[in-house]
């Protein structure tokens, strides 16, 4: 491997960066953020994406396949990482998207204005120059209606961090070879959380870290914590370097359950701030909470913004939610239905059209259902008569589902994933998936997140979904696979002898589980 001292060397060649995609800058939940808001952005259906520091292109990648008549560029400083980013470009057959080698500072109006920039784990990494390059990019190249994505570390939350920081850098300080300079700093770190007292805050704050770091990959570690350039920011720090720039904040992509953390007095805090205020709520909150990362999205000053959510608000969009019914537990109540969602928080509904509602969205996942249909399913299921008493309770279940959208638990778009949970007669799996699917565990789903699968079997019958096989074919497709295998000498693990008709059926299924069947 590359040694870190050769100013020739780029550190994202010597080392690579994982690439993949990040659900929050997708241009549809950008959109969506945007029109709660009053700002109407582009459609994702015919829209223009920049990524500055694209890598590899995992994020942008599965976006130009989704969205064939949009086009979108991506630029990177690490030439290797362009170079795999275009083969896998050719590799797929996509001809809405570029990529090039290019340094931000290099970058003029030359390539056209964008409908979203989007710049993820670049700006805290980087020197002022380039910080200031970024947002003076958003500034020129964004569209009247454009929004640009920025995340960085956040203060006050980084400064936590940064205690342990301080030893890795410290026992790295002569170590320049990557592996090594992981190496030893996991270690100095080790130590000085064992030697340290854990009754003090530095003491907990050094095994805290400590604990998290565990499950970090090493590449990661090594370039977000062991460059010694990269800052932290608040919040109103980069909004007045974008103000500067003719940009505002227009809201954070974690929209909108940024305020769930705040629990109590915090809580009461917050809501004393007039919502018109969003950047003194937002950095109050940071204040209050210690948050350590942002998700920032801008806009022009001059679009005239809309802040608070109330009754209707969802009226407009799709929603979706990973949710089911929970076993009752010991605490169960009469009356009282328990839901468990994917994100580990279990909710206790009373309200029988909330119940409803909630069981829909759970048969539903991962497709969307609009807002008007899935009150209407909810009442047809519940019954009852229309009439006053029923206005009261439909109602009670627009506000409970904001209570549920407020939390973070409620996935909600203005244009709804081009999946499907149908099993059709020649089922289709993104052909994005399939690819990744050849050489990787985690692919890209069709709401733009990381997805396992679980195993060579589902990996196999994955890259076998190109919309020409029925349920005989693939069938007798993966058998012959098996076989194979089988036959051919090397290490097969536990992979079955055989493939039944029965668990074709059942892959199916959790395939389209996985939000990875093409509408």
């Amino acid at each position: 491997m590359a040694s870190m001292h050769d100013a020739a060397i780029n550190p994202y060649d010597a080392v690579a960066y994982p690439g993949h995609a990040f659900a929050q800058t997708h241009p549809a939940r950008l959109a969506t953020i945007a029109h709660f808001h009053g700002l109407e952005a582009a459609s994702p259906q015919r829209m223009r994406v920049l990524e500055l520091g694209c890598g590899r292109g995992g994020n942008l990648l599965p976006m130009a396949a989704q969205y064939p008549q949009s086009d979108f560029v991506g630029l990177d400083l690490s030439g290797s990482a362009i170079a795999k980013a275009s083969s896998a470009q050719a590799e797929l057959g996509l001809r809405n998207i570029a990529f090039h080698h290019r340094d931000i500072l290099a970058v003029g109006d030359e390539l056209g204005s964008f409908d979203y920039i989007l710049v993820h784990g670049v700006y805290s990494w980087v020197p002022d120059i380039v910080r200031e390059a970024i947002l003076a990019i958003f500034g020129r190249l964004l569209t009247p209606h454009g929004i640009a994505y920025v995340s960085y570390n956040a203060l006050p939350g980084c400064r936590l961090r940064d205690l342990a920081r301080d030893v890795m850098l410290y026992a790295t300080r002569d170590v320049h070879e990557p592996e090594e300079r992981v190496r030893v700093a996991r270690a100095a770190l080790a130590a000085f959380a064992e030697a340290s007292d854990a009754e003090t805050f530095h003491g907990a704050s050094l095994r805290q870290r400590l604990r998290q770091l565990a499950d970090t990959p090493d590449n990661v570690l090594y370039h977000d914590d062991l460059n010694p350039g990269a800052r932290a920011f608040a919040l109103h720090e980069v909004l007045d370097a974008a103000q500067r720039q003719g940009l505002q904040f227009l809201a954070e992509a974690s929209f909108p359950n940024q305020f769930g953390a705040a629990k109590g007095p915090a809580q009461a805090m917050i809501a004393s701030i007039p919502v018109e205020e969003a950047v003194r709520r937002e950095q109050t909150l940071d204040l209050l909470i210690g948050r350590a990362f942002r998700e920032t999205l801008l806009c022009r000053q001059e679009i005239a913004l809309k802040r608070g959510i109330g009754r209707g608000a969802l009226q407009p969009y799709h929603l979706a939610a990973s949710t089911r019914l929970a076993e009752p537990g010991e605490d169960a109540r009469p009356g009282i239905d328990q839901f468990m969602f994917d994100e580990g928080v279990r909710l206790s509904v009373d309200l029988p059209l909330g119940k409803a509602a909630l069981r829909r969205l759970g048969e539903a996942w991962p497709a969307s259902i609009a807002f008007d249909e899935l009150v209407a399913l909810a009442v047809a299921d519940v019954g009852g008569a229309a009439g006053p008493e029923q206005a009261q309770e439909i109602g009670k279940l627009e506000d409970a589902l904001l209570a549920i959208f407020r939390a973070g638990l409620l996935d909600v778009r203005l244009e709804p994933p081009p999946l499907t949970t149908a099993i059709s007669e020649r089922p289709l799996a993104s052909p994005v998936a399939r690819w990744q699917a050849t050489t990787a565990r985690e692919v890209t789903d069709l709401r733009h997140r990381m997805v396992a699968l679980d195993g060579v079997i589902v990996r196999k019958f994955v890259c076998l979904l190109d919309g020409t096989r029925d349920e005989a074919r693939l069938l007798a497709d993966l058998n012959a696979f098996l076989d194979e295998a089988h036959g051919s000498g090397a290490e097969v693990g536990d992979l079955p002898r055989r493939a039944t008709a029965e668990e074709i059926s059942v892959h199916l299924r959790d395939v389209a589980r996985l939000g990875l069947l093409q509408a």
